[in-house]
């Protein structure tokens, strides 16, 4: 079986890392404006391989931006603006940033290297952790008066934030919660670090209307083509559904034990569009966890980092940019790495070989098959399941080592409260 690379949690390797040039990456898709005012045409410019690299693409308000080839005159490009979310998204921590190195970086954010100066400074330490402790209480009070929901700010803030689907691997982390609790079960007692699961989404799954009965003539003509895609829609969609189910019950199950109440938490946000500056404000540690040969560059992943929150995430091409940003030392990786998936997939992969050959995956999936989470309804993780021991087209189960691994470092190293507290401050100081 091949073995990864693992950049944090020390996991070995046959096969290295290749590298991946940035500038030949896809970016995401962009939306015509609504001005087609014909404007003058400019080559389109690569994407960066480092920002240090490309500081001539800054603007006066200090705007990253990216225009992929083929977009059009009257389509305008992504406009990336960090100051902006440090500044209105996270005033105290903007506030602080300004009184150590003064307000040159909401115009020239390469100022923002000097925190690096601060972050093993004891005092700037403690203010920087009361700002976030802070941010907590804030999003704590926001989410009861909403929703009722208690959270205890005294835990690491675990956020994923990203529409419930297969390919945002939600199901990686719940696999971990699972083990988790199964480990808190077998062991009161187990040293484990308080946390708070927060799974954020911008709108709630649904499912897909697929009435066959009324195809058109046209529809019917193109036959079994039409049907299989319609047909592959709703088992996305059901599977979207069965994940958003496992995380509710997942939750009920935890907060109505007071063994695993005192340790973990979850917390499921539906429509979290407007509390995306709270929450990262508030977070310690974000998810980044899609499958690494389908993931897109997405810049907008820097909002985290330049809140100080720190990133765990797979071996794709928005994280290893974002590693060569921060720094290797300031982040978590795990996984397999595009071109380990694109050998799995040459030469095959069963899921059910881990399942198989790993009691960790063997028991978290077993507890599923009982239905231990779901007693009112123990079919609901069958989708679940059949797609992991089937075909688990987004690598869950061969990633599953790696990223359990990468969690007890996590855990590790959010227990030495100057160390994890440098790497906040160092996540900061390489937006740039």
């Amino acid at each position: 079986m091949i073995e990864n690379v693992n950049f944090r949690s020390g996991i070995g390797s046959g096969i290295g890392s290749m590298p991946v040039v940035l500038a030949n990456l896809p970016c995401k898709s962009y939306l015509p404006s609504r001005n087609h005012r014909r404007i003058k045409y400019l080559p389109p410019p690569s994407m960066p391989r480092s920002i240090a690299r490309n500081r001539q693409r800054w603007s006066s308000d200090n705007r990253l931006t990216t225009m992929p080839p083929g977009t059009s005159y009257c389509e305008r490009p992504l406009v990336v603006n960090p100051c902006q979310w440090l500044a209105t998204g996270n005033p105290r921590l903007a506030s602080l940033v300004t009184e150590t190195i003064g307000d040159r970086w909401m115009t020239q954010l390469e100022d923002l290297q000097q925190l690096a100066t601060m972050a093993t400074n004891p005092l700037f330490q403690l203010r920087w952790r009361a700002i976030k402790q802070a941010n907590k209480r804030i999003l704590a009070n926001t989410l009861y008066a909403a929703q009722g929901i208690r959270i205890n700010v005294n835990s690491l803030f675990d956020l994923q934030l990203a529409p419930i689907g297969g390919h945002q691997r939600q199901l990686l982390n719940l696999l971990h919660i699972i083990t988790l609790v199964d480990r808190l079960k077998q062991n009161p007692h187990l040293d484990l670090s308080n946390r708070t699961f927060i799974f954020a989404d911008l709108a709630e799954a649904t499912a897909v209307d697929l009435d066959l009965s009324a195809a058109s003539d046209r529809d019917l003509a193109i036959g079994d083509e039409i049907q299989y895609d319609r047909l592959k829609q709703q088992m996305e969609a059901d599977s979207n559904l069965a994940i958003l189910g496992l995380i509710q019950a997942l939750a009920t199950t935890v907060a109505a034990s007071p063994l695993l109440s005192e340790k973990l938490q979850i917390v499921y946000l539906p429509a979290a569009a407007g509390l995306i500056n709270q929450l990262y404000a508030a977070a310690d540690l974000t998810e980044q966890i899609a499958t690494a040969a389908i993931e897109d560059l997405d810049l907008n992943k820097l909002q985290a980092a330049v809140n100080g929150v720190i990133s765990i995430g797979s071996l794709g091409k928005t994280n290893h940019w974002l590693q060569q940003t921060v720094g290797e030392h300031n982040c978590f990786r795990f996984g397999l790495a595009i071109p380990e998936i694109a050998l799995f997939k040459e030469y095959g992969y069963d899921p059910y070989n881990y399942y198989k050959y790993y009691p960790q995956i063997r028991r978290a999936i077993d507890c599923l098959l009982a239905g231990y989470y779901t007693p009112s309804d123990p079919s609901l993780c069958r989708s679940i399941i059949d797609t992991l021991l089937g075909e688990d087209e987004h690598m869950v189960l061969a990633d599953y080592i790696f990223y359990a691994a990468c969690q007890a470092h996590v855990s590790d190293t959010y227990r030495q409260t100057g160390l994890w507290t440098q790497m906040s401050i160092m996540n900061v100081a390489g937006v740039k």
